[in-house]
């Protein structure tokens, strides 16, 4: 329940001497004030805005005058500057925190996790990391949710959710999929897990902005090299879970309107049904799905709300129909027919849902998007048959949809609907506020928690990517000559080596040691290449030093050597990385490092240690006759 300003300070007041008196205990206090947060007036919500922007803002500041001495900087100085940020922006939220200041904790709160992500980018730029780059915005949302969780804000969750998007966007962008345990696996599921908190706050208070935020975070698993129908009907499937009336579920059913209408206009193409790949049966996110599907409908019946039960019957019909296409209707034309007519009636059926919606609660906005599915429904039929027709049916035609329009118009003006009056209820289940009363208390040490979590994770890059250099037995690479366009890369060189590419003779070594080490060879078809291995799997790279320092690399191997110097990566297809393969440079001095590699003339000095991690030491000219630094 919020409350006013003026009672919300006279409860903070009051229930401070409650305390102090012992008629509560310490933490009840907190409790209570968290059960019964202030409403924010509309002068306070603005001004609270401009104070979000005037942080961005310095932020920025500060970055950029970190970016301007950067390269004056020693190494030691960046680190301290990098961890210095991050601890003094933190602490600026944590002492508002402790002058019981909600607005002043969060946007401190914002500014720091602004510098953690910031951190983890400067960190990879001081020790040239040149990692799997999803990786650094996972790390980075992972980070930000405690914050988000225990000061329970709005503008923390969204941030987490952009930062969720941007990791699967980034992760769906590569080439291969995310890594876990060894195999390669989906990274959606990770993905649901990261905006799952976002869902629980926008539910256990009236948020209608944070569950429509969320709702458009679904958006992210519909971007996939593996992209299913599946995704695109869950945000229908969850709005079917909503009352009539409840303000929650408009981003639901406008996204999930969205993801209906592209599934059902596909495969109800007539000339050429968009049926292959789109409803997938190897993986257990969909069936879990279609699993969701019928238990939303259960209760939609059981809700008696005749208009929940439409988008969960949309969904549940479409999935069945398209997995039984894919099980076992390929190549039959009775299922082919069925496909067609299912999404073609579905699409009709979620235009008339999405009218019906918009006159029984009053908004024109679902009527709108009713009247919109059912317009690009038929446009789009009419132009699959229109090389069949002439000129005058497609007169007709453009005369039809003049009328519809008319008359939706005519619907809407002249409604007789029962308004539906707003249901937003509070979902406050014992379990969840068990859990957050035990937690309320110990909040502020949390928080303190919470930032020694990100100046660790700080401190572990510096500590794992510092041994290499420190410790590591050091050699020198001489690096191949790449194409000048993506050599220079804002401002960092891309370094590429004779073993970053595996030749013909190679991929057929690693493929016939992989189907040895970890395949039954009976079963694995001759088509097997080297694409086929999961990525990111664990690849050795034997290196010889000779006499004059330089290194040769050997035959790359799934086999870890029992002795000598060697590299450890990872696989990408024909590529392998070592994490070696970008160095920052000072501004301006990346086009000397760019000539020397199209000469064939540059070198990378890394340091090796005895489990195979490497890292960039320094960049080196190297003529043909010898080796010889380029000054710097």
């Amino acid at each position: 329940m919020l409350l006013p300003k003026g009672f919300r300070g006279w409860l903070a007041k009051e229930s401070q001497h409650w305390q102090e008196q012992g008629i509560i205990q310490p933490g009840q206090r907190d409790q209570i004030l968290a059960r019964y947060p202030e409403e924010e007036t509309v002068a306070g919500r603005m001004a609270f805005v401009l104070r979000t922007f005037g942080v961005l803002l310095l932020g920025a500041a500060l970055l950029l005058v970190i970016g301007h001495n950067w390269d004056s900087l020693s190494r030691s100085g960046r680190l301290l500057t990098v961890i210095g940020g991050l601890i003094g922006l933190q602490g600026v939220g944590l002492w508002y925190l402790h002058r019981d200041s909600r607005q002043g904790t969060i946007l401190g709160a914002l500014a720091g996790c602004i510098m953690f992500g910031a951190a983890i980018a400067l960190t990879g730029q001081i020790y040239h990391l040149d990692a799997h780059s999803p990786d650094a915005v996972l790390a980075w949302c992972i980070g930000t949710l405690p914050f988000a969780i225990l000061l329970d804000s709005t503008l923390l969750y969204v941030g987490s959710l952009l930062l969720a998007c941007s990791w699967l966007g980034m992760e769906s962008s590569h080439s291969f999929k995310v890594s876990w345990f060894g195999h390669a696996s989906d990274s959606r599921p990770l993905f649901f897990l990261l905006i799952v908190p976002s869902a629980v706050a926008a539910y256990r208070r009236f948020r209608p902005l944070l569950a429509g935020a969320v709702a458009w975070s679904l958006v992210a698993a519909w971007i996939s090299r593996d992209l299913s129908a599946q995704y695109m009907m869950l945000p229908l499937i969850i709005a079917s879970l909503h009352a009539i009336g409840d303000a929650r579920a408009r981003g639901w059913r406008f996204i999930g309107g969205v993801g209906a209408t592209i599934a059902t206009i596909a495969i109800g193409e007539i000339r050429d049904p968009m049926t292959s790949h789109l409803f997938r049966t190897d993986s257990l996110a969909c069936w879990l799905i279609l699993g969701a599907a019928a238990v939303a409908l259960v209760l939609a019946i059981r809700s008696g709300q005749f208009l929940r039960i439409w988008p969960a019957g949309i969904a549940l019909a479409i999935l069945l129909v398209g997995l039984g296409y894919e099980l076992f209707g390929k190549g039959h034309d009775v299922f082919q027919v069925l496909m067609i007519a299912t999404g073609n009636v579905a699409t009709l059926i979620l235009a008339i849902w999405l009218i019906r919606l918009g006159l029984t609660e009053g908004r024109l906005r679902p009527y709108v998007y009713g009247s919109l599915v059912f317009l690009t429904w038929l446009i789009v039929r009419y132009v699959d048959i229109s090389p069949d027709v002439g000129m005058l049916t497609m007169a007709g035609f453009f005369a039809l949809i003049g009328v519809i329009l008319f008359l939706l118009a005519r619907v809407w003006k002249t409604q007789r609907e029962p308004y539906q009056p707003e249901v937003s209820p509070d979902y406050r289940p014992a379990w969840l506020e068990t859990g957050i009363a035990i937690i309320t208390p110990h909040r502020r040490s949390l928080l303190w928690t919470a930032v020694v979590l990100q100046v660790a994770t700080i401190g572990g890059m510096v500590w794992r990517h510092h041994q290499p250099g420190d410790a590591g037995e050091r050699i020198v690479l001489r690096c191949r000559p790449v194409d000048p366009r993506d050599l220079l890369k804002g401002e960092y060189v891309i370094l590429n080596y004779d073993f970053s590419t595996a030749t013909e003779a190679q991929q057929r070594s690693l493929i016939a040691e992989y189907k040895k080490l970890h395949l039954d060879p009976k079963t694995v078809g001759s088509d097997f290449q080297l694409g086929n291995i999961p990525a990111d799997t664990a690849v050795y790279v034997p290196l010889t030093r000779l006499a004059d320092g330089t290194g040769v690399a050997e035959k790359p191997t799934f086999i870890r050597p029992s002795q000598g110097l060697y590299l450890k990566g990872l696989t990408r297809y024909r590529q392998l990385r070592f994490g070696i393969e970008a160095f920052y440079v000072k501004e301006g001095k990346g086009r000397q490092w760019e000539d020397l590699a199209r000469k064939g003339e540059l070198a990378a000095e890394i340091g090796v240690l005895p489990d195979g991690r490497a890292g960039l030491i320094s960049l080196k000219a190297m003529p043909k006759a010898g080796a010889t630094p380029l000054p710097r």
